[in-house]
């Protein structure tokens, strides 16, 4: 009776495994660029140098 059940429990281990991997696959992080908050930074809007710790 005990191998029934360790055989259970290693299905359920493996259906839940398998279950994250689906939802984990089709969650879409890293497939598509988050929306911006802001616009980018830039030279011209901050006046601030692009480099600052470079010497000349």
């Amino acid at each position: 009776m005990t191998t029934v059940w360790i055989v259970l429990a290693l299905v359920a281990a493996a259906w839940l495994v398998a279950r994250l991997v689906v939802t984990v696959r089709r969650d879409g992080l890293g497939s598509s660029r988050p929306p911006a908050s802001h616009a980018d930074w830039s030279d011209l809007t901050s006046g601030l140098p692009s480099h600052p710790y470079r010497s000349a």
